[in-house]
């Protein structure tokens, strides 16, 4: 029986690799690289070896392990680990303490001998780490970890500086920002988390845009999303791949050299093969020439086209009129404010009786009739319902119409 490791090998031999990709393709994938069995089955998924593994390792953790050093040596992916100080202070970093592991790791990667992308303290502008009190106590600590390295030797470190995208609750990434000469890439984490609680469907170009603004006039320098996903919650998934990947990252974000896929199922399901359709895609987006593969890069129609989808109304509403019995229900393919207007046939027009704009979420919503008219009266007639949605991005959707009665 081959062993686990010569069956990875002779995999990755079989699988394409990437021809000259302009943008390169990486995913997390729990247990890689020292796991090679993940590296396996996420090559049979998607049908190509990733060009970037990313992971995690804690700040006291070896920088590189010899698990993940076979592994990597034998499939040939550029590694990219996550360095995190749960339980150091940033300040202890920048003034010495922890030089004697700064200097082993700095060894360990200089006997790697080939580029290492490491992306020290990430999201440092959220609440959810415990490095993000503090942007000098940051930069300082950044800086001085590069020094140790370059002082040591280890020039085949790339040094990964990478935000989380601008949302409520994180601090702007601006002030965390070491300094042009301390950084040899740029990243920005960034999800769309679907129409879950408190949140909204978002096309991957109202994810990252507004950041990639800021970030790319704060450098010059490459920038890789270090972190990306979708919810399969109220939307399309697999077309905010195709849109995202295939229109939005080449058309909209020329600085983007990489992309890596978070394939976990954590807050959510953020696997890329959380439906088969979704997996479609992602294959759809490995064989397309712009990240290395010989197809054709389809993006389909847009995702992020806004829609009323549905409008029902209680087709018969009794009187008492001005507290009428009966729902308005519809269903929006993105959050986005409606405008609802309900209007009186008159002769053959009709006549504007109540207009009122409010927020709704992805999905359906029902409302009663009663909570739209107020203090209005409906008196006994024909009426009808008109909706139109607008996102924040300006898009408006076409206006979708139903009609009831008041007997």
């Amino acid at each position: 029986m081959i062993s686990a490791f010569v069956a990875l090998s002779i995999l990755m031999a079989a699988m394409p690799a990437a021809a000259s990709a302009t943008i390169q393709l990486g995913v997390f994938n729990r247990g890689a690289p020292a796991n090679d069995e993940t590296v396996t089955h996420y090559t049979e998924r998607v049908g190509r070896q990733p060009d970037i593994v990313l992971w995690y390792h804690d700040f006291d953790d070896s920088l590189l392990t010899s698990y993940e050093i076979s592994t990597l040596r034998a499939t040939g992916q550029s590694p990219m680990v996550t360095w995190e100080p749960y339980d150091q202070s940033l300040s202890g970093i920048a003034n010495g303490s922890y030089d004697s592991y700064l200097l082993k790791s700095a060894r360990i990667a200089r006997s790697w001998g080939g580029e290492l992308m490491v992306r020290f303290a990430h999201e440092m502008n959220g609440y959810w780490y415990p490095w993000t009190d503090s942007p000098s106590a940051y930069v300082a600590a950044w800086r001085h970890i590069v020094t140790v390295f370059r002082e040591a030797g280890a020039t085949n470190v790339r040094w990964v500086w990478a935000p989380n995208v601008d949302r409520t609750g994180s601090m702007p990434f601006s002030a965390y920002f070491p300094g042009e000469p301390w950084v040899d890439y740029i990243g920005l984490d960034g999800y769309n988390w679907g129409a879950t609680p408190s949140n909204q469907w978002s096309s991957l170009k109202k994810v990252f845009a507004s950041s990639y603004a800021t970030i790319t006039q704060l450098s010059a320098k490459p920038l890789i999303i270090t972190e990306t996903s979708s919810s399969e919650i109220g939307g399309d998934k697999a077309a905010w791949i195709r849109n995202g990947f295939m229109a939005t990252i080449p058309e909209e974000f020329p600085r983007v050299v990489g992309v890596v896929w978070f394939n976990m199922n954590k807050e959510d399901n953020w696997r890329i093969d959380s439906s088969q359709a979704a997996l479609d895609a992602y294959r759809e987006v490995v064989n397309c020439s712009i990240y290395g593969g010989s197809g054709p890069c389809d993006a389909g129609p847009p995702e992020e086209r806004l829609s009323v989808e549905s409008l029902h109304v209680t087709p018969r509403v009794k009187a008492p009129t001005k507290r009428p019995r009966g729902t308005v229900s519809y269903r929006l393919s993105h959050g986005a404010k409606v405008r609802i207007k309900i209007q009186l046939r008159k002769g053959r027009g009709f006549v504007q009786r109540v207009a009122l704009v409010r927020g709704s979420h992805a999905g359906r919503t029902r409302l009663p009739l009663r909570r739209l008219i107020g203090n209005h009266r409906l008196r006994p007639g024909n009426y009808r319902v008109t909706i139109m949605a607008r996102g924040d991005d300006g898009q408006q959707s076409r206006p979708r119409r139903a009609h009831f009665r008041v007997i």
